[in-house]
Order: C-alpha cells, then structure tokens, then sequence
C-alpha cells in the first residue's frame, strides 16, 4: 500500500479513539507511534500543516512551533526544518501565494529550525513565477524582510526554487542566481546546489537526476561557486563514512587543493556535530587554513537567542592557532551578528579583549555580505 494510503487508514483509526482522550495525549502524539518512517514523515506534514491553517497566521505561528519542538525534542526537532520545507509548499499551494503576499506569510523569527525550513517551502513553491523574473522579482522580495537571517533564508530558498523551475539544470539556475545582485549570488547558488545534493537520495518532492556528479567533479569551479557547491554535500549524500573528529575531516577530503580543499572541509565539519562547542573543539585540531574552513562549519545559528552561550562560543576562538584566531573572532562576529540582526556588534564583541572585539567589530560590520557558506 502507498504511504500517503496507510497514512490515510492510520489517521482515520486514530480519529476514531481521539475524543477526549486527545486532550490527554502529548503533542502529535499521532505520528510519534507510527514505526514507519515514511508514513511518519507524512504523519508530521498532514499535523503541521492542519495546525497552521488553524491558526490563520504562519507568521506567528511558526515561532510557537520552533518552541514546542524544540520541548519535544528527538527525531521531529531534528527534522524539522526539512518536514517545513513540505509543509510549506503546501500551505502555498492552498493560499495561491505570489511574490507580493510573502513577506506577509514568512516567519517573523531567526531560528533556523521549523520557521527557516517553512520559509524556504514558500519560496520553492514560488518557482515558476521566479522563472519568469529570472530570480530578480524574488530577490527584491526578500530584500523586504526585516532581518538579516530572514534575508538569507529566502536567498538560500531561491537557489532551491530556481533548480526545481529548471527542472534540475544546474547550469541554468547557477547562470540565474549569478545574474542577481553580488551579495546573493552566492546564497542563492549554495541553495541550488544544496537542491541538487539532496536530489541524489530523492528526498523532499525532487526527482534522481541521471548521470549524477561528485562533488569532486562538479565542485572543480565550472559553475563558478566552489565553496558553495561543496557546502551541504556530506549532509545530504546517502551513505558514507561518519566523520566524527580532525582526522575523519582529513580522509574525506583527501587530494584536494585550494579553495576545493576548503569547500570540502567545511561541507564536512557540517556533519561532526550540532552542538557549535563541539565543533569549535574539532577546529581547534587542525591546521592553519583547514582550520579556517572548519570554523564556516559551526552551526552558530544554533545558539540564536542564546546571548550568554554566543559570547562563549565567540571566546573559544582563543583556542585556535594564533594565525587563525583573527578569522575566527572576524567569522563568528559576523554571523553571529546575522544570527542577531546585527545587535551582538555591541553586545557581544564588546565583551571580548580589545584585539579580538576590533576584528570582531569588523565581521560584524560585514554582516550583509555574501556568506558563502553558512547554515
């Protein structure tokens, strides 16, 4: 039986025994009991979904969500933002969204989890009215949105959007977010190529292309972005080694040089961990600029509301050797100040020392620059 069938017999079922022992029961306690994956997964969507057309208002609802899983916590939390890229596609599709009603609907919060995943799934589903721009009507839209965070999100969602609207031709979408203005171009590129990584195991609504790349071929700079293209290959790909520590980043990227060397190294730091502590502990293993690309690896954006632990993150840079240490406290200035809508420039890199606060002032100071590779 399809999963969409067994989904539908699952949920019919439970309706039937909902009444008011529903009341008791924890939240999507529906889906947690099915052992299915895929039915599970379809379990979520269907919940979300229904629970964001109750509330009328996406945009304040998704905040509440993000809270309520991140309580949750397990396999849903870590899913999340994924699940939203659905969930939003399909929320789209019922509102007949266009580009002029988005800002209306995007999440009005930072947090890259549930409220960034179901940002993008608007944007993806914006795909064929952004063809007819060639991206730039989108891009002026998410100029509009009122944070930095938000910003990038919806750039990122472009690149998606564009890939899909091409119907998988990289070259064309690449050609497309290149055309936008020099801040996006590479953001939107990241979220091409990360389309397209994902595209290999068929997950969230793409189709396998035929003749599928390596990242060693594709990433060799014939579309342009490098860095960009390697940057969520190994959270993507389908199986693979774990890499876990310094010298697992050093075999998978093995015979690489240059800018391939550190697009590889960040896209795998990616992997080790989601806590930024234990990544920064990784880095702080390398050398010179496989440690420089290691720090584009740390999910700072995990600590989003979290001024104590963003300061103490930032402090680690001290740490790393003295030749990488003023790129760290320049990279994580920066994107914490984006994580932050610029506010840690004065609340968090004033706490540091003097030499660290200057080139953290100045990451910060470029918070609205391209971020190349960023989460």
């Amino acid at each position: 039986m399809k999963p969409a069938l067994v989904l539908a017999a699952v949920l019919a079922a439970l309706a039937l025994t909902a009444d008011s022992a529903a009341a008791r029961k924890p939240w999507l306690w529906q889906c947690t009991q099915i052992h299915n994956a895929e039915v599970q997964y379809h379990c979520y969507v269907r919940l979300f979904l229904l629970d964001i057309q109750a509330s009328r208002d996406p945009a304040r609802e998704l905040p509440r969500i993000d809270r309520r899983v991140s309580a949750v916590g397990g396999p849903v939390e870590a899913s999340c933002h994924v699940l939203m890229h659905e969930v939003g596609r399909e929320y789209a599709q019922v509102q007949h969204l266009t580009l002029s009603d988005l800002q209306r609907y995007v999440p009005r919060s930072n947090n890259p989890n549930c409220s960034a995943g179901f940002g993008m799934g608007l944007v993806m589903y914006l795909g064929p009215e952004i063809l007819r721009s060639g991206g730039k009507a989108a891009a002026q839209a998410c100029v509009r949105l009122p944070t930095r965070y938000r910003v990038y999100t919806c750039v990122h969602g472009l690149g998606h959007a564009l890939l899909r609207a091409y119907y998988g031709n990289l070259g064309e979408a690449v050609r497309a977010c290149r055309a936008l203005r020099r801040n996006f171009a590479p953001d939107c590129a990241q979220g091409v190529f990360h389309d397209y990584w994902i595209s290999l195991r068929g997950a969230d609504g793409t189709a396998r292309p035929r003749g599928a790349l390596s990242p060693r071929t594709l990433c060799d700079g014939r579309l342009t972005y490098i860095r960009p293209c390697w940057y969520r290959y190994f959270l993507e790909r389908p199986i693979g080694l774990p890499i876990r520590d310094a010298q697992d980043l050093r075999r998978a990227c093995r015979h690489l040089r240059g800018l391939e060397r550190f697009g590889c190294i960040s896209a795998a730091t990616l992997t080790i961990s989601s806590d930024p502590f234990d990544q920064m502990r990784v880095c702080a293993r390398l050398r010179a600029a496989d440690a420089e690309a290691c720090l584009r690896g740390v999910p700072d954006q995990a600590l989003a509301g979290e001024p104590a632990q963003q300061v103490r993150l930032i402090r680690a840079c001290a740490r790393l050797g003295a030749r990488v240490r003023p790129d760290c406290y320049e990279w994580l200035g920066r994107t914490l100040a984006v994580v932050t809508n610029g506010t840690f420039r004065g609340r968090g890199c004033a706490k540091l020392a003097p030499v660290a606060r200057r080139d953290c002032v100045q990451g910060a100071g470029r918070m609205g620059a391209a971020l190349v590779t960023f989460s």
